[in-house]
Order: C-alpha cells, then sequence, then structure tokens
C-alpha cells in the first residue's frame, strides 16, 4: 500500500497549457479575416465563444478573470500550492476508491475555504495560506489513518477559493451548493479572516445547515452564529490577555492605542475595542493614533504622528492594525526623536503575517536601531508546548513532531506563523463533530453535523495542537491558551509568556 506521506505525482492542466484558440497565429487571422469579409461585419459564423472554464468545478470569474471555485487537488490555485494540492488529491482518491468497494468505509466531504491566492492588500502572504492548508492535509491525514474519533466516516478535502470580490466569492459558494449531494458535503473549515466577506460566507453557508468551523477569524462580531464554531479565540480574549499580561510584566504602563478605522475590517475595530475594555482606562493615553489604511498609504501618516507619540511619552503602544502595515509604523517609530526611551509594541495574532513578510529585513533592522521591543498575541506557535506543556496534549502536538503527519510530509515548513497548527486545528474540530454525527450509524448529513456543535465541550472538547477546544453557546472556545510572542531583532520568534482570558489556561486532555 502506498504511503499516505508520500509525494503526489499529479499532472495538471493549468489555463496556460491549454491548446491556442484556432484564430491564433497566421493561418487563424487569415481564416478569421475570411468570415468577416463574407459576413461584412464582426459577427463570428460558425465560431463558439471563449470558454470561462478553468476545470472542473472552476471557472474565470470577475473582472479580473481569476480562476476561482472547487477542486478536490486537480486544479492548484496557484504554483505554490501544487505540492499541498496534489498530496491532497491522492488522499481523496484513495478515500473514494476505497469507499466504493463492497464494504467500503462511507466518506464525507469538508470543504477548505478561504482565499487562497495572496491579495492585493497584503493582508494575507503566500506562505501563510499554503501553511494553513497543509495544516488542513496533517489533519485529514490523522483522521484517515490514526482513527481520530473513530475510523468513519472517511474524510475527503476538497479546496474552495473564495476570491477577492463578492462575485468570485459567491460563485465558490454556488460551487459548493451545487456539489452538496454528489460530494457528500457537510461541513466547510477555514473561511478566511475577519471581514465582511468572511461574515457574508458564513451566513450563507450556515443557512443552508453546513457547518462552519473557523481557523483564524477572531473579531467578535463572528459569534453567536447558529452553525458557526472556530478554533481562535475571539479579539475580546486576545486583547484581555495582552492586558493581563502587561499588567503582570509591565505594572503601571502607560498605553498609546493604534488603531485602523478601516469600515469593513472587523478584527482591527474589534481588538481596539476590547482592548479599552480590558485595561484601566486612567492608564490609556487619551488621544488615540487612529488612520484608515483604506484611504492611503499610512506611512506619511505614522511619519507625522512620531511627535505626538513623543510628546504623550507611552510605555507600551498597542497596535490594533493588520500586520502588512506594522512594518509601516515600526520604521518611523525607530527614528523617533524619543528614541532614547525603550517602547514596547504589541499587537494582536495578525502580526504573524509579518514573519513572513518581504519586510522582515526592515522590521529587524528597526528593532535592533529604534529601543523597540515587540511582542504580539499568538494563535499558536511552538514555543508554548515548552512554557506550558501542561496546555497541550501529548496527542495533540504529535503531528507536529518528528514522523507526526505534518513533519513527515513538510519537514522543512516553519510552524511560527501558527497558521499551520490552526489549519489543522479547524479540520481536526470538524471531524470530531462529523463523527460524533456518525455515533448513531445513519449516513452523516450537514444539519447533524450543526447538532453536533453545543456538545464539544467539557469531557468532550477537543484537544488542539493549539490548546484545549471547549466551545461555547456562542461558537468561541472558552479560556483558550494565548502565547505572548516576541520577534526578537535577530528575527528570531519565541514565546515569552502562555495565558488566557482569564490569566490560567486549562489543563490540555491527556
Amino acid at each position: 500500500m502506498r504511503s499516505p506521506f508520500a509525494k503526489a505525482r499529479t499532472t495538471t492542466l493549468e489555463p496556460w497549457d491549454l491548446p491556442r484558440p484556432w484564430w491564433r497565429g497566421r493561418l487563424g487571422s487569415a481564416a478569421l479575416l475570411v468570415v468577416l469579409a463574407l459576413t461584412g461585419s464582426g459577427i463570428y459564423l460558425g465560431t463558439r465563444p471563449a470558454s470561462t472554464s478553468c476545470a472542473d468545478g472552476v471557472a474565470h470569474v470577475g473582472a479580473d478573470s481569476a480562476c476561482v471555485g472547487l477542486t478536490d487537488g486537480a486544479f492548484p490555485f496557484s504554483p505554490d500550492l501544487k505540492d499541498v494540492f496534489g498530496r491532497i488529491r491522492t488522499e481523496n482518491s484513495s478515500v473514494r476508491e476505497a469507499g466504493a468497494k463492497p464494504g467500503g468505509t462511507p466518506w464525507v466531504s469538508v470543504v477548505y475555504l478561504m482565499p487562497m491566492v495572496q491579495g492585493q492588500d497584503g493582508s494575507t502572504t503566500a506562505d501563510s495560506i499554503r501553511h494553513e492548508i497543509e495544516g488542513a492535509y496533517a489533519a485529514q491525514l490523522e483522521a484517515n489513518h490514526r482513527y481520530i474519533s473513530g475510523d468513519s466516516p472517511k474524510i475527503r478535502l476538497l479546496l474552495g477559493h473564495t476570491g477577492a470580490t463578492d462575485i468570485q466569492r459567491d460563485y465558490t459558494l454556488g460551487r459548493i451548493e451545487a456539489q452538496r449531494s454528489a460530494d457528500h458535503v457537510v461541513a466547510v473549515a477555514g473561511l478566511g479572516t475577519s471581514t465582511e466577506s468572511t461574515k457574508a460566507a458564513i451566513l450563507r453557508l450556515t443557512k443552508e445547515d453546513i457547518a462552519a468551523f473557523g481557523a483564524v477569524i477572531t473579531a467578535d462580531d463572528l459569534q453567536d452564529i447558529p452553525g458557526l464554531v472556530r478554533v481562535a479565540p475571539p479579539n475580546s480574549d486576545e486583547a484581555t490577555a495582552a492586558a493581563a499580561y502587561l499588567a503582570k510584566d509591565y505594572p503601571n504602563a502607560k498605553v498609546l492605542v493604534v488603531q485602523d478605522r478601516k469600515s469593513d475590517d472587523l478584527y482591527s475595530r474589534t481588538l481596539a475595542d476590547q482592548f479599552r475594555k480590558s485595561y484601566p482606562p486612567e492608564l490609556q493615553d487619551k488621544q488615540p493614533m487612529e488612520y484608515d489604511s483604506s484611504k492611503s498609504d499610512v506611512s506619511t501618516y505614522f511619519l507625522l504622528q512620531m511627535a505626538n507619540l513623543c510628546n504623550s511619552s507611552p510605555d507600551v503602544v498597542f497596535f490594533a492594525g493588520r500586520g502588512i502595515h506594522l512594518p509601516r509604523f515600526l520604521e518611523p517609530l525607530s527614528h523617533r526623536s524619543c528614541a532614547g526611551k525603550q517602547v514596547t509594541v504589541i499587537s494582536g495574532d495578525d502580526a504573524s503575517e509579518v514573519v513572513q513578510s518581504p519586510d522582515i529585513g526592515l522590521v529587524r533592522q528597526d528593532l535592533q536601531q529604534g529601543n523597540i521591543t515587540l511582542l504580539y498575541t499568538g494563535l499558536a506557535h511552538p514555543g508554548a508546548w515548552q512554557v506550558r506543556p501542561q496546555s497541550y496534549a501529548r496527542t495533540a502536538i504529535e503531528p507536529f513532531q518528528d514522523g507526526g503527519e505534518f513533519k513527515a510530509a513538510f519537514p522543512q515548513e516553519s510552524l511560527t506563523d501558527g497558521q499551520a497548527v490552526m489549519g489543522h486545528d479547524a479540520v481536526l474540530t470538524a471531524v470530531t463533530a462529523i463523527r460524533s454525527a456518525a455515533a448513531g450509524g445513519a449516513p452523516v448529513t450537514g444539519p447533524d453535523v450543526v447538532q453536533m456543535l453545543t456538545s464539544l465541550y467539557g469531557t468532550r472538547a477537543v484537544s488542539g495542537a493549539s490548546g484545549l477546544i471547549s466551545l461555547g453557546a456562542d461558537g468561541n472556545p472558552k479560556n483558550k491558551a494565548i502565547p505572548i510572542v516576541r520577534l526578537t531583532p535577530d528575527a528570531q520568534v519565541s514565546t515569552v509568556a502562555v495565558t488566557s482570558s482569564t490569566g490560567t489556561p486549562p489543563d490540555g486532555h491527556p
């Protein structure tokens, strides 16, 4: 039997590999001129309109004609994803073939749904996208070969790219709905980041009784939605954990809040709002620094605000913005006139994107020269397993240890951004709910999985590699472990503490 860890060999027909249309080249051009001459117009007699298809279930959609839709791994949405998509396709084929044999194990599909190509706004990196899908694949292998929460049904992992626009997102959601019956789709996982577009997708899917499992969405606006759970702690917990850490390690620190006011970014808004509620108001600067990243380049704004920052002289800056904009803030901060005073910058989990960004060299230089300590509340980090081992079950972190599913398949990949761990835990939680629904013996449906979501707490909590996932009625993990992560001046990432919304995270299951 072929090892599930073996690298898949696939032959993928890319759009750029397709045969050229007949009108390309000299002969085709001549033929086209003849047609136009005969008709006396611009009407192509006997020709077919250009196909919008990129592959089965995937089409060119929108003004930029991006290929979006749903695939079993046959169509990688970018060259960066070819390897992991090929592995997923191999596992999917194996599950389907085994299930078709007499007495074969039934299977269902989980769709991993997110923008799978780095957007122009740079809010995600190609590395973070790839890592998240690699983590999801590791959980698929774990479920199908290590029999997590049982051994039936087997799990196929479909891949949905939502693109960058509403029309592209809606096309992909339509493909999920159209293929729901044939592919036995009972859940979606991943879901992207905390934006209004993500919220619209969640509402549409859960309305159709397709259970949704968020990996890295943290905005507090995205809670109390029936059918949605998430493995990441909400921003209120992250902000509270950051405030608790500052109270312990930076007592009586004066804090300046820097916030992005971009209207459709739920992450930045709720992170800032919750920190203000959690940190003593008398220790907060009365004049926060607010910007709108949708209006223009933020670099000039930050540069001009450094004089005001030095005038207020904070001990700590709480940066409630996207990781893509953090280097734009750190650069002028490192050259501030008051650089003789050390300042600590602490941010939310999106700051992990900086580690994989092209700006990491500049950030390293800023930290070296600017008397700056940079911290952020991580969703997951391997250093947390050593700092507070009792919060992480041994079996939960095995896939990421030597010989585990992730390490065997992707030995050179980094875990420091936390994306692989969170993608893994989102699929793992979906599998737990699916196999709980299968306990009755009947074929599993989407509504069956939705029914199980409120059972995943207490003794039935999920032991994730990111910590114990004990879900509340609002769909949030309760008192989830939150690493406090430091990016050092030599660009190393380390966990300096593990905390939670209460200050003491729960122990993991054995």
